[in-house]
């Protein structure tokens, strides 16, 4: 069961190495790893609960966790292109990157929309409403953690009123 979020974390633990140092160790990439588990943490969380949301499921919480991670072959991919592109050019454009997140994501809600309507059973209104709200939750949590990292709403705020003043 933990074979497919260990996979990811280490793709996650590698894109993040090679992106940040261009030369990534196996030290670099455990620290890495260690500092993004959050993600699959977080991951795990949300799917438990799209899978424990489905009375009518056809598999157990473990098998279905499992089942569920399969569908982080978007994201992982998406992770592995980039840091290539990182390593290939040597920067990493902040709209290349926020652009190119939209084909993952679409990928992976049509991959988790299909996990509810055939392993949790759910009806395609079911699997619309599930995905809706984890994918309102997974962007919650990631402009949250983004947002604090940059030192919270205020400065945010006030680094696009600054930027938006220059124009």
């Amino acid at each position: 069961m933990l074979v497919r979020p260990a996979m990811f974390l280490l793709v996650l633990g590698t894109a993040v190495s090679i992106m940040l140092t261009r030369r990534p160790t196996l030290g670099v990439i455990a620290v890495s790893a260690v500092f993004w588990s959050f993600v699959v943490a977080w991951q795990l969380l949300a799917g438990a609960a799209v899978i424990a949301s489905a009375p009518a499921r056809r598999v157990g919480l473990l098998r279905g966790l499992d089942l569920w991670c399969a569908g982080y072959l978007p994201y992982s991919l998406w992770l592995l292109v980039v840091a290539a592109v990182v390593e290939v050019s040597g920067e990493a454009p902040l709209v290349l990157f926020l652009c190119s997140a939209l084909i993952p994501a679409a990928w992976t809600v049509m991959i988790a929309a299909a996990f509810c309507r055939t392993v949790l059973a759910t009806t395609t209104a079911g699997a619309r409403w599930r995905m809706t709200l984890h994918q309102a939750a997974m962007l919650g949590v990631a402009t949250s953690y983004v947002l604090w990292g940059a030192g919270g709403y205020a400065s945010v705020a006030s680094f696009l009123a600054r930027q938006v003043g220059q124009r």
